[in-house]
């Protein structure tokens, strides 16, 4: 649920939230206190109710992955995918591809996926449309987000988020505020100073109009009084086309995902003026605003969506090989790897809150005056 000045990310410190003992330390859970893949005694016990959607775990002797010959509370009747086609609707370099690789990469060390490919969609529109356009495809998956909706809406588009199966919420990611390293800009006053002053006259290059970049935007320029809509905010369709604008200085400053820019601020092509975390992060090397005295932070979530179509035996299994990836090593290191927040929720908990979720996006826009 989003809030006016505090947006999302909650008050857990990312480095507390990312940390995490490897499963086999944890030491042995009883059925009455299992979750899916922590440590049990006896192969063949049932752990009711324990599992995703009320499913019962078992104890079970996993065969692949990091947990490959131990006993683990599992689900023994998952099936792993053969292959996935993840839908993207950004361009190479954008988050939404970023996090289906990363999806996908951890899925096929674990064992729970053999091979995937990412197919790019430049806009919400065009990506949700493809999806939806599929049909009897038990190998299609969509990576949404924060973004989503309103890309959806302020490209006139009646598709929703809501209308496909809910898989489940995977992390949230911080924000960064990037410039090229030659820039004046030396810390987020020295932004703000010139956008309340005019704000025509900043280019500030991000996602779609309406996602989450803009709002990052809007809601750090209401802090000095400036509207959403006399902002220069200029949309990408993703990293890959946004970066190189910042680098060569076509846009003042670039503000997406941490993920999207950190390669390049390691690099020495850009520098961070702002993370919208709660503390500084491993990942991008930048004060927060919090440290900069503005009490803003921020987060863009991102999860999984299968075909509205999809039969209810397919759809349980997706969402307990999701459920299964969440709880391996590969997954937990992926996610300190990226500073990525483990915000997880999945199957019935998922379709709940992405329903009002999807609500409160369009209203925080409506007040933004970024739609109508």
């Amino acid at each position: 649920m989003l809030k006016k000045k505090i947006l999302a990310l909650g008050a857990v410190a990312i480095a507390a939230s990312l940390m995490a003992a490897p499963p086999a330390q944890a030491g042995a859970k009883p059925a009455s206190k299992a979750n899916v893949g922590d440590e049990c005694l006896r192969q063949g016990v049932k752990a009711p109710g324990r599992g995703v959607n009320g499913t019962d775990l078992t104890c079970t002797k996993v065969a692949t992955g990091s947990f490959a010959g131990t006993l683990r509370w599992w689900y023994p009747d998952m099936k792993p995918y053969g292959s996935v086609e993840w839908v993207s609707s950004s361009n190479i370099g954008g988050g939404y591809g970023t996090t289906a690789i990363a999806i996908g990469d951890a899925m096929k060390k674990e064992g729970l996926l053999k091979d995937y490919t990412v197919t790019y969609r430049s806009n919400a529109p065009l990506g949700l449309g493809y999806f939806y356009d599929q049909k009897n495809r038990k190998d299609l998956l969509l990576i949404t987000g924060f973004a989503m909706p309103g890309g959806l809406a302020t490209n006139g588009s009646k598709l929703s988020i809501t209308t496909a199966k809910a898989v489940a919420g995977v992390m949230r990611e911080a924000e960064a505020f990037v410039v090229p390293t030659s820039s004046k800009y030396r810390t987020i006053t020295d932004l703000l100073n010139d956008i309340k002053a005019n704000p025509k006259a900043v280019a500030i290059g991000g996602g779609n109009y309406g996602g989450v970049d803009h709002v990052t935007v809007a809601t750090l320029a209401e802090t000095v009084g400036v509207k959403a809509t006399d902002l220069n905010y200029i949309p990408y369709s993703g990293g890959g086309s946004l970066v190189p604008d910042v680098i060569g200085g076509r846009v003042a400053v670039g503000v997406s995902g941490t993920s999207e820019f950190s390669s390049f601020v390691a690099a020495g092509k850009m520098r961070v003026l702002a993370v919208t975390s709660p503390k500084p992060l491993k990942v991008i090397k930048g004060k927060t605003l919090v440290q900069q005295g503005v009490d803003l932070t921020f987060g863009n979530w991102r999860g999984i969506l299968a075909p509205a179509d999809l039969s209810a035996a397919d759809y349980l299994n997706t969402v307990k090989v999701i459920d299964a990836l969440h709880s391996t090593p590969s997954w937990k290191s992926t996610l300190v790897e990226k500073s990525w927040i483990d915000e997880y929720r999945s199957g019935d908990a998922f379709t709940k809150w992405i329903g009002t979720e999807n609500t409160a996006i369009l209203n925080v826009l409506t007040a933004f005056k970024l739609i109508k």
